[in-house]
Parts: C-alpha cells; sequence; structure tokens
C-alpha cells in the first residue's frame, strides 16, 4: 500500500513559516516516536500530553480468593472490568505474563477468573451485581462475579460478546484477569489566537 501526503503550506512572514515548520516537525516526531518506540519506553516531559488505551490483558496463572484479586495483577497491570477486556479484537494477550494451554496461540485460553463489574459494594445475587463486597470478602457465603471464555463455542443466557459470566463463591481460588494500560505520549502543541 504506497501513501500520498501532500501538504500546501501558506504564510505572510517568514516568522510565519518558522513556527509552522516547528509545528509540523513536533507532531511529526510524535507520530514517529509512536510508531518506533513502544508505549513501555516512552517518557513524559512537561510539554507532552498523555492519552492512555490498553493494550495488553492477561489471565493470572495463579488463583486468589476474592479479598486478594486487587493486588494479583504484574505491576503495570490492573484488575479488568469486564468492559475493558469485552472486544479482545482491540487488545493484546500477553502470553508471557497470562495462563495458555496447549492450543492458545497468541491469544488468550479458554479458561476463566474474577472480573471487575463496575457495579456497587455486592456479595450476592446475580452476574454483574456480585463483587465479593467489592473485592474485599474471601467468606463462603459470599459470591463475586467470573468471565470466561468458553470452551465450547455454544451460546448461552449470560453470555456476553463470546465471554461467558458467572458467579463463584469468595472463598473459591479462581485466576483473576489483568489489564495493562500503556501510555502514549504526543507532544502538546499550543496555537496563539489574536483577536
Amino acid at each position: 500500500m504506497r501513501w500520498r501526503v501532500r501538504l500546501q503550506v501558506r504564510y505572510r512572514r517568514r516568522t510565519d513559516l518558522v513556527l509552522t515548520a516547528l509545528a509540523l516537525a513536533a507532531v511529526l516526531a510524535g507520530l514517529m516516536g509512536t510508531l518506533l518506540w513502544s508505549p513501555e519506553q516512552a517518557v513524559a516531559s512537561p510539554t507532552q500530553t498523555a492519552n492512555t488505551i490498553p493494550l495488553h490483558f492477561y489471565l493470572t496463572p495463579d488463583s486468589h480468593q476474592g479479598d486478594q484479586v486487587l493486588t494479583a495483577c504484574a505491576s503495570g497491570y490492573h484488575m479488568a472490568s469486564l468492559w475493558e477486556i469485552v472486544d479482545t479484537s482491540s487488545l493484546r494477550y500477553n502470553t508471557s505474563l497470562g495462563a495458555t494451554r496447549p492450543d492458545s496461540g497468541h491469544g488468550p485460553p479458554a479458561a476463566g477468573g474474577w472480573i471487575r463489574t463496575g457495579y456497587d459494594n455486592g456479595a450476592g445475587g446475580a452476574p454483574g451485581t456480585s463483587n465479593c463486597d467489592a473485592w474485599t470478602s474471601n467468606s463462603g457465603s459470599a459470591v463475586g462475579t467470573n468471565s470466561f471464555l468458553p470452551d465450547y463455542w455454544t451460546t448461552g443466557v449470560e453470555d456476553i460478546m463470546g465471554w461467558g459470566i458467572g458467579t463463584a463463591v469468595c472463598s473459591l481460588e479462581l485466576p483473576v484477569w489483568c489489564v495493562g494500560v500503556s501510555t502514549v505520549y504526543l507532544p502538546l502543541i499550543l496555537r496563539a489566537y489574536s483577536g
């Protein structure tokens, strides 16, 4: 695929041309930086603004009770909400940190674990409203929500975009879904407006 970019710059004074050239150079440097460096290597400066996007996710290979899930993810990752990872086509599964199966390839395993719900404190009830009392309980009488990528590819009542959803007692040890937020820094360009 070939790309052709055409820029037309008009200026009245020589200083306008210099300012335009500097602005274009800053934009190009920012774009090249995002293409050449991994987001983890980018460093913030006072003249930059950050846009964060979740890039990687994984399922912990070890299991945790409901009151241990908030600290289960590796540095740079946090316990995922279902809504952060529901569309896996925009994410990359981290096979070096996450659980895998013989036929996982570069994707997630057909397995599941604890997931954030985005709901109020809840320790009993339906999937999506139960969260081990906001992940502070490991009681056998409290329940939390878990989500899984099913190993049988059939649809069910509680499927959400391919994800199976269920509940489990908080004393049960399950893996945890984690998502990492990578930061991409773009230069901040200020333009003065005259009145």
